[in-house]
C-alpha cells in the first residue's frame, strides 16, 4: 500500500498543534486507501500512542539529526512513499535540503512564510490567501494549497454536530496541548471569582506541566469547574461552549467549525496576522499574551460577552460563514498532482 510519510516537530514549547493537523491529513489519507508513516520526536511519541483516533505507524526521531535524515530515505526506498509531508518550525535549512533531494514530493505545512519553502514541492497555508506572491517569490515552482479550503481538521469535526447557542451551557479555558506560557491557572482563578456561579471547563493538553496545581485548586474552589485532561474530541468541547477562552492557532480553525465564540489569545508573533483575520470576520475577539497580557483585562472582556446573550448569538452566526471541516480531503485531492 501507499505511504505518506510525515516529519513533524513537538515539544513543550511548540506544543501540539503540528501533530494533530498532520493526523487530520492521515485520517484523510487512509480513506483515500494510504498509510501513514510518522517520524516525531520521543517527547509525541506517548501522545500519539494515547490517542484512540491516532492513524499511522510512529517511528521515534530527532529532527535535524543525521540518524533522521538516513531513516527516512531508507523508508522512501523501501516504502511506497508518494509524499514527505514536513510540519515545524525548526527544521535546519540542510535537514529540509536533504529531504528536497529524496524522489517524492516535499509538502510543507507552513505558516510564517518560511525561506524554507523554497525546496518545497507543494506548500501548504490555511491562512496564506494574502501571501500568494510572497510564496511565489519565495519559489515559482511550487503548487501552492493557500486559504480556508485546506484547513486540516480531524474527522471528529466532520462527525460533531453544531449546538445553537441556547443549547449551550459551559464557559471553556484551553490553552493548547501544552500551555508554554502557563495561563491555564491563573486565567482559571480571574474567571471564577469574577463569573461566580458559572459552569467552568478547563482543558489541558498531554503537554501540560502544572497538573497538579491545577487540581489543588479545583478541588479547593467553591465555583463549578470540571477538569478534562488530554481530551480525545475536542469537538465535543467545542459544540458545547457557549464561549470560549482558547490558545489561537490551529484551535481557531477548530472553533469556526463548531461555531464557537471565542477569545482568541495570541501567544507567539505568527499567530497574530490570522487571528486578526478570524476577528474581522466577527466569531472571536482577541488578547495579546505575547508580552503577559493583562489578565483583568481579559475577564473584564469575557465576562461581558458571557453575559450578552445577543452578540454570543451574533458571533455564533457568523461563524458558520467560516466553517471548513474537508480541508484535510482537499488537500489529498490537489497532491494528486503532485503524487503521478
Amino acid at each position: 500500500m501507499s505511504e505518506l510519510l510525515f516529519v513533524v516537530e513537538v515539544s513543550h514549547s511548540s506544543g501540539i498543534g503540528h501533530l494533530m493537523r498532520c493526523l487530520a491529513l492521515a485520517q484523510a489519507a487512509e480513506e483515500y486507501g494510504l498509510e501513514s508513516v510518522f517520524f516525531v520526536p520521543e517527547y509525541a511519541y506517548e501522545i500519539c500512542k494515547a490517542r484512540h483516533d491516532w492513524v499511522g505507524r510512529v517511528i521515534v526521531a530527532e529532527t535535524n539529526d543525521e540518524t533522521t535524515i538516513a531513516q527516512i530515505r531508507d523508508s522512501a526506498a523501501v516504502q511506497n512513499a508518494v509524499a514527505l509531508i514536513l510540519d515545524g518550525y525548526h527544521f535546519s535549512e540542510q535537514f529540509v535540503s536533504q529531504m528536497a533531494l529524496l524522489p517524492l514530493p516535499l509538502v510543507l505545512l507552513d505558516d510564517i512564510e518560511s525561506v524554507l519553502c523554497k525546496y518545497a514541492d507543494v506548500i501548504v497555508n490555511a491562512a496564506g490567501e494574502s501571501a500568494e506572491h510572497r510564496y511565489h517569490a519565495l519559489n515559482p515552482h511550487a503548487q501552492l494549497c493557500l486559504g480556508s479550503q485546506y484547513r486540516l481538521l480531524r474527522r471528529e469535526f466532520r462527525q460533531t454536530p453544531v449546538l445553537p447557542i441556547p443549547q449551550r451551557r459551559s464557559l471553556t479555558v484551553n490553552f493548547g496541548g501544552s500551555d508554554p506560557k502557563n495561563l491555564t491557572l491563573p486565567v482559571l482563578k480571574a474567571l471564577s471569582e469574577s463569573l461566580a456561579n458559572t459552569p467552568i471547563r478547563v482543558v489541558t493538553g498531554p503537554g501540560f506541566a502544572h497538573l497538579d496545581s491545577l487540581q489543588h485548586f479545583i478541588q479547593q474552589s467553591a465555583a463549578s469547574i470540571q477538569h478534562i485532561h488530554n481530551c480525545q474530541n475536542m469537538a465535543e468541547v467545542w459544540v458545547n461552549s457557549r464561549l470560549t477562552v482558547a490558545a489561537a492557532g490551529g484551535s481557531q480553525f477548530e472553533l469556526a467549525a463548531c461555531q464557537s465564540p471565542s477569545v482568541l489569545v495570541v501567544v507567539a508573533d505568527n499567530q497574530l496576522n490570522a487571528t486578526r483575520e478570524a476577528s474581522k470576520q466577527g466569531w472571536c475577539d482577541i488578547w495579546d499574551a505575547r508580552n503577559g497580557g493583562d489578565i483583568p483585562n481579559l475577564v473584564n472582556k469575557v465576562a461581558r460577552l458571557w453575559n450578552d446573550a445577543i452578540c454570543l448569538e451574533q458571533m455564533h452566526a457568523r461563524a458558520g460563514q467560516f466553517s471548513f471541516v474537508t480541508g484535510a480531503d482537499t488537500l489529498i485531492d490537489s497532491l494528486k498532482n503532485s503524487v503521478r
